[in-house]
């Protein structure tokens, strides 16, 4: 299972990476559902700016372009996006 995760704004330029695709093979085999918390997880594993960034208060999660709670199913083919929490005025 593959899914698109995608970075905006101060996300992108803190983890260096705008858009990857993110093979799901060996996490989908060990459970029956996958959700956007344990992609997160799986996320943090790659290091301490990815855990910090990913685990900020207000992050906004967004698949298929809706915005979800990280209790949302993911499943093949899916687009992730990560926005920082925004302001407007």
């Amino acid at each position: 299972m593959s899914i698109t995760i995608k970075l905006f704004s101060a996300l992108r330029e803190a983890l260096g990476e705008s858009e990857f695709e993110l093979d799901l093979s060996d996490v989908s085999e060990a459970s029956a559902q996958i959700d956007v918390a344990a992609i997160k997880a799986l996320l943090s594993q790659r290091g301490a700016e990815w855990k910090e960034a990913l685990n900020q208060p207000n992050l906004v999660h967004a698949l298929n372009h809706n915005v979800v709670f990280t209790d949302a199913a993911v499943s093949e083919g899916d687009e992730l996006a990560f926005f920082p929490p925004m302001t407007g005025g």
